[in-house]
């Protein structure tokens, strides 16, 4: 089977055509997550063989790297994430019943987290990790004013997906966590733009979510979205002195994570060390700061803790580190 690939959707979404008369076996799938989801890729390696099989695999994504080059705003649909995820752990599998038996528990899985996170963005207990999300749903619900009821409503979405990476966190590393990780970053991906592009659109109509004008909740709840708005680093910048003028221990860790963020995105040294990866097991490590001999003084300085008290906090969520 020769294919190729083209861009088409308002949404960017990829379309595979297939160059021979036949149709392209997963060309439906790019469109229907639900389909993704329940296809059974094993069965297609075995129909296909592993250089077909493979061959689809990577026109697909060389097609996603060209959208991205082309827009680095773009995210994965959950569509793709199942197709491309299903295609790739299909061919590292050792057999289709090896592969069947990890797509079913991965799947099993994402039911019981998006049902979670469902119940959650409804404002029902579904523990204590999720109380957050549900404050937030209830808060939107109860708002008056139609910005701030929309505010609350997108960081509920924002946090509940973002929670559901610790249940990635918690699982060993092996082929059932890529299948869970890759829809679940669909997922936030998707969230995160249509939240940057609500936060700017009001921003630039209606100006930034003030403590003075909007409360201090509504404020550090806008900075949250703004905070995961790197796919529009400009944006990022051009909001950052607004925040410099909000006073309050808030709102000074607020700009402080917000300064380095806009200087990771751009690829300078950070202030103040928020940044940072897993480096090893349970060994959190900040992205390289400026004058590291007085990061402590200057993290001081906007109420956060020594660094060291920090990465102690961030390793706990880097037991499960494992190199690539």
């Amino acid at each position: 089977m020769t294919a190729f690939l083209r861009l088409a959707g308002a949404a960017g979404a990829l379309v595979l055509v297939a160059a021979t008369a036949a149709p392209s076996p997963v060309a439906s799938l790019l469109e229907d997550p639900a389909a993704a989801r329940a296809f059974d890729y094993a069965a297609l390696r075995e129909r296909l063989g592993d250089e077909q099989t493979a061959a689809l695999s990577k026109t697909l994504d060389e097609a996603f790297a060209a959208r991205l080059a082309a827009a680095p705003d773009a995210c994965e649909t959950e569509a793709e994430a199942f197709v491309r995820g299903g295609l790739a752990s299909a061919l590292q599998a050792r057999d289709a019943a090896a592969w069947r038996a990890d797509w079913k528990a991965a799947n099993d899985q994402l039911d019981q987290i998006y049902a979670r996170v469902a119940k959650a963005l409804n404002g029902e207990d579904v523990g204590r990790a999720y109380d957050g999300v549900r404050a937030d749903a209830k808060a939107a619900v109860a708002a008056s004013d139609p910005r701030h009821r929309q505010l609350f409503a997108r960081v509920a979405r924002d946090q509940a997906w973002r929670h559901t990476f610790h249940d990635v966190e918690a699982m060993p590393q092996g082929p059932r966590r890529q299948m869970v990780i890759r829809p679940l970053s669909a997922k936030t991906c998707g969230v995160d733009a249509e939240n940057t592009a609500w936060l700017k659109a009001e921003w630039r109509t209606s100006g930034w979510f003030t403590t003075a004008r909007d409360g201090e909740v509504a404020n550090q709840r806008a900075w949250l979205i703004l905070q995961h708005a790197d796919r529009d680093p400009a944006f990022q910048r051009a909001v950052l002195p607004l925040l410099a003028g909000e006073t309050g221990v808030g709102a000074r860790i607020n700009y402080a994570y917000l300064t380095d963020r806009v200087a990771v995105n751009a690829k300078a040294l950070q202030t103040y060390g928020t940044q940072g990866d897993c480096v090893a097991p349970g060994r959190w490590e900040p992205l390289p700061v400026k004058d590291p001999d007085g990061l402590d003084a200057r993290r001081a300085a906007v109420a956060l803790p020594p660094i060291a008290e920090y990465q102690a906090h961030g390793a706990t969520a880097c037991a499960n580190f494992k190199a690539p």
